[in-house]
């Protein structure tokens, strides 16, 4: 694969660098204009990079056509329109159709002014930025969207992720997706919306359509800050019905998190979603500007959903109202700040408000109400800071490489940094050590002790002892001495069973049970919910759920998003006495782990070409028993290799689907759900690791 970095300085070298361009090479453009870059039924082998040479003196382009092209990115490229007589306000000179593995990153999408041309004589954008039809993983990171109509609309898609952008001065809709699957929208900072006098737009800083007739699946609008700024006010995220019948399930958006964004606006339309089946609303703050700032009619933004949407969870948000819930029994609404603005002066210290700063920053008061139920998003507690430097923090890609937004290389390295390797460290080695020796000594040879004369005795204690607390110190061992003695000890636990079919240790991270109840936990709002609680017994402490609405709430765990392998253990005990499904490990389309109401299992794990729910099943585990057991699953995405072990036996390897769990649209893990099928039983440990170490099957005769 080649690997050369070519450089160019006009339209002409550049295409002549793309037709001998095979995958692999970087394309340097010394600063000017390369004018419309047209390239049709171009599929590159391997990532083809074009980017300007000088950072601070960037190359552009004054149109693109893209057309059946993959793996192709731009990097710090300005993308400059300029208004002529004649041009539509829907004009699009940035296209990408038919097109797959296209990026942009730390770039520009330049717009323009019409003045004195009809609706946009006040000098009002025109034209959409970036334009997106029928195409598949398609990134926009650290990148600029000003002076548009329209900044990005996306149809007939799949996998679009907007990441980090710095999305301003628009005049009408920010971002527009319609029959889009699989959105990320991260990390953004969408603010100072400017209407034009006379022209009837409808403003929203985010919308989702289904003009198409069609909804959308797998939507995460996560860690953004949206704010009117000294602009005019807007909707902020806003999916409605757009005339179709939302009660109808093709209609229906599926699976949408909504998490942790900060919303400064003057309208009504907050977070208002029409018609979705698995929705959560979570860790947002949603507050009223200041009057003064507004012209026309003051509204205070709300979270409205509407009420025939399905599996709904809203908590711990601020805002002055929710509206749409009347007891449904598939909605879970708890731990929200409701406040009005008159309250505001004693829930919030006023860093930062547009009138003065040009924007709104609304740090909380400690004793507030906000900050005892641990409510809003946990941006505002990093205030005060630069939006325009916070943005550069979202880029994956690029830091250092943007150049005229030199904000974006400044501090995402830093952020990224210090909070992955700080919760890791922490929390990680210090669990480990306590709780996995501790269950091993308890469990292990007390039970094996008891059940086991003579032979078992010196040949239980000797093996689990020995190798055991060296390999399966975390992931089982306390399994194999509770519910493994008289049936498993015989048959292969202390030589197949421990010693070889579990040789994964797991140290990335494992669940601090006895602290889960501290309250202390505030980054991700991790912690019991619901009536969930901790219990010491003579094993350890455990989480004890009554399967009636409690769960256990983890949170994302992000130094795993970007892993291809991953691994995860539980230690549970269900109780014999529940009936139906119950939801034991759960991150929402991307792992599951679930108990048949026979005892059996249902693991989840997501991967292309098969729906989510189309997982495994193995029947007669007796795993609703009332003994402990152990589920252990190991996956990894680059060869396409599953593992489950049940008890430290492999009941599971699969090679036989192509596994795609990564990609950063993480709704976070649970014990338990938020939702239906609640665990009832205990839980006496749970861990991930990216680590992954697999049985040896030739090793060994577990499977004949």
């Amino acid at each position: 694969m080649a690997t050369q970095t070519i450089t160019v300085s006009n339209a002409s070298e550049l295409k002549q660098a793309l037709t001998n361009a095979t995958g692999g090479e970087t394309i340097l453009l010394a600063a000017g204009n390369y004018g419309r870059l047209d390239l049709r039924s171009t599929q590159f082998t391997s990532e083809v990079t074009i980017k300007s040479a000088d950072a601070n003196a960037m190359a552009s382009f004054s149109e693109l056509r893209l057309d059946q092209v993959s793996n192709l990115t731009f990097d710090a490229v300005v993308f400059d329109y300029n208004f002529s007589a004649g041009d539509y306000h829907f004009q699009s000179p940035f296209k990408v159709n038919n097109s797959t593995n296209v990026a942009f990153n730390n770039s520009v999408f330049d717009g323009d002014v019409a003045s004195g041309t009809g609706t946009s004589a006040d000098g009002k954008g025109y034209g959409t930025g970036l334009y997106v039809t029928n195409s598949s993983n398609i990134d926009v990171t650290g990148t600029e969207f000003s002076k548009w109509w329209k900044g990005f609309i996306t149809y007939n898609s799949d996998g679009i992720n907007v990441i980090g952008n710095d999305i301003h001065s628009i005049r009408s809709d920010g971002l527009v997706f319609d029959n889009v699957d699989n959105i990320l929208i991260e990390n953004n900072y969408i603010h100072d919306f400017g209407g034009a006098a006379g022209s009837g737009d409808h403003r929203d800083m985010i919308q989702i359509q289904r003009a198409y007739g069609s909804g959308s699946d797998n939507i995460t609008i996560r860690d953004n800050v949206f704010d009117m700024g000294q602009g005019d006010y807007t909707q902020t995220i806003w999916m409605g019905g757009d005339g179709k019948n939302i009660s109808d399930p093709n209609v229906m958006h599926h699976n949408v998190l909504i998490e942790g964004n900060v919303i400064y606006n003057g309208h009504f339309h907050g977070v208002s979603i029409y018609g979705v089946d698995g929705l959560t609303v979570t860790e947002n703050t949603i507050l009223h500007v200041d009057a003064a700032q507004l012209t026309g009619g003051v509204e205070i933004p709300v979270i409205n959903i509407s009420s025939g949407s399905k599996n709904v969870t809203i908590d711990y948000n601020v805002a002055s109202q929710i509206l749409g819930y009347n007891g449904q029994s598939d909605w879970n609404v708890s731990n929200n700040a409701t406040i009005q603005p008159n309250q505001y002066s004693q829930m919030f210290t006023y860093l930062a408000t547009a009138q003065t700063d040009g924007y709104n920053q609304y740090g909380v008061k400690p004793g507030s109400l906000v900050d005892t139920l641990n409510a809003g998003s946990d941006l505002v507690d990093s205030y005060p800071f630069s939006y325009d430097t916070w943005v550069g923090t979202a880029t994956s890609s690029g830091t250092g490489t943007t150049g005229s937004t030199g904000t974006t290389g400044t501090s995402g390295t830093g952020t990224t940094g210090t909070s992955g390797t700080g919760t890791t460290g922490t929390s990680g080695t210090g669990t480990t050590g306590t709780s996995g020796t501790g269950t091993t000594g308890t469990s292990g040879t007390g039970t094996t002790g008891t059940s086991g004369t003579g032979t078992t005795d010196t040949s239980g204690t000797g093996t689990t002892g020995t190798s055991g607390t060296g390999t399966t110190d975390t992931s089982g061992t306390g399994t194999t001495g509770t519910s493994g003695t008289g049936t498993t000890d015989t048959s292969g636990t202390g030589t197949s069973g421990t010693g070889t079919a579990n040789p994964m240790v797991f140290d990335d991270y494992v669940l601090d049970i006895a602290n889960l109840a501290d309250g202390t936990a505030k980054a991700w709002k991790t912690g019991l919910k619901g009536d969930a609680v901790v219990v010491d017994t003579a094993q350890g402490p455990v989480v004890q759920l009554d399967g009636n609405d409690d769960w256990v709430k983890i949170g994302r765990r992000k130094e795993f998003e970007d892993s291809d392998q991953l691994a995860f253990s539980v230690d549970f005990t269900s109780d014999p006495n529940a009936t139906g499904p119950q939801k034991l490990v759960w991150n929402h389309m991307k792992f599951g782990l679930s108990l048949t109401k026979d005892g059996g299992l249902s693991a989840l794990v997501d991967s292309n070409g098969k729906k989510f729910h189309q997982g495994f099943k193995f029947d007669n585990l007796d795993l609703n028993d009332g003994n402990k057991h152990n589920i252990t699953l190991m996956v990894d995405q680059v060869d396409d290799h599953l593992q489950i072990l049940v008890d430290d036996v492999l009941v599971l390897d699969d090679t036989s689907r192509d596994f795609d769990f990564t990609g950063g649209r993480e709704w976070g893990w649970s014990l338990g759900t938020a939702w239906s099928g609640d665990f009832d039983g205990e839980i006496s440990y749970f861990a991930i690791d990216d680590d992954v170490q697999f049985v040896d099957t030739t090793a060994n005769d577990l499977f004949g």
